[in-house]
């Protein structure tokens, strides 16, 4: 069993490998063909003030709003303060970071479990830090899609869309029955009722926690237009404002490793966004943009963050066999 483990997780890494790889040389071909000089700026004092203080807020608003969640969920094992929260998540960024597979969050949930005895529902705490993640941004993109098919008067796309939005919701509320049901019938070979914690989440804390992550996700899609706005405000077409949220939901179920997500997001902005604007460039700068100030440095500060007790539970955690 151990060796198909361990057989996964080289196929996922040469995948991820392969799309890094595959991205990067097309970024290149794109962008050597790209006429640079042609590539103009409309920069302007005021609307880059402007900017800049929307596009703070709202990563300030994302950071928080992710602690809030993780708080959320920390608190069905021990109640943890917002500031701590925020900590904690910064440092799972780090490990996530250089990790493949972001392998490094689950170990991060891991350290900052201060009570040995809580550290065995690490993987319990991820599981339930990037459902609602996925499922919120599955809702949303599956919502606009249902608005940008109706103003194209397509009845059929809009009634599948909604179909698969109400699919996704049952889904996502059923996600523990799902999971204890599947253990029940031992169809996991895993020992999950260690990792499990009965009843966990409730109703009420899914929906919470899907709520804050879809504002978040029209967080991260707010960035990229305010970006826009600072760099290029005449390539924001009304396609543009539907056509953002896809692309990061597209973005987001794409692997790659978290420390080079910003080629995989280049690649695909670069290719994604030629259907609507000429200017494919300026949407490359713009996602790397929200990439390096909502990714990158709260990744570092994490790494830079961890102290003496924390990397000493990851070095007893991989002597573990």
């Amino acid at each position: 069993m151990k060796k198909s483990i361990s057989g996964k997780k080289w196929l996922f890494r040469i995948l991820k490998i392969t799309l890094v790889f595959v991205a990067s040389y097309l970024l290149w071909l794109k962008l050597e063909k790209s006429q640079f000089r042609d590539f103009e700026l409309s920069l302007e004092l005021n609307r880059s003030l402007i900017s800049l203080f929307l596009f703070s807020l709202l990563w300030f608003l994302n950071i928080t709003f992710d602690a809030i969640a993780w708080q959320k969920i920390q608190a069905l094992i021990s109640p943890i303060s917002i500031k701590k929260a925020i900590w904690q998540n910064i440092k799972c960024y780090g490990l996530a970071f250089i990790t493949p597979l972001n392998s490094g969050e689950i170990l991060g949930r891991y350290i900052v479990q201060e009570d040995q005895t809580h550290r065995s529902k690490a993987l319990f705490l991820t599981f339930w830090t990037h459902g609602p993640k996925l499922f919120s941004k599955t809702i949303v993109s599956l919502l606009i899609a249902c608005l940008w098919f109706i103003n194209a008067g397509q009845m059929a796309y809009t009634l599948l869309a909604f179909m698969a939005t109400l699919f996704s919701l049952v889904i996502y509320f059923s996600l523990e029955k799902i999971i204890s049901s599947l253990h029940q019938r031992q169809l996991f070979k895993y020992p999950l009722a260690h990792y499990l914690i009965k009843g966990e989440p409730d109703s009420k804390l899914k929906s919470v926690l899907l709520g804050i992550h879809s504002f978040r996700f029209l967080i991260f899609s707010a960035q990229l237009l305010i970006s826009l706005y600072f760099l290029q405000p005449e390539s924001i077409k009304l396609e543009i404002l539907y056509a953002i949220p896809l692309y990061y939901f597209i973005s987001a179920v794409t692997p790659t490793f978290a420390g080079l997500d910003f080629l995989i997001k280049g690649a695909l902005s670069f290719y994604f966004f030629s259907f609507f604007s000429d200017q494919s460039l300026v949407f490359v700068i713009g996602s790397t943009l929200v990439w390096f100030f909502n990714m990158a440095i709260p990744s570092l500060i994490g790494l830079a963050s961890l102290n003496r007790s924390e990397l000493a539970r990851i070095k007893r955690k991989r002597k573990k066999p």
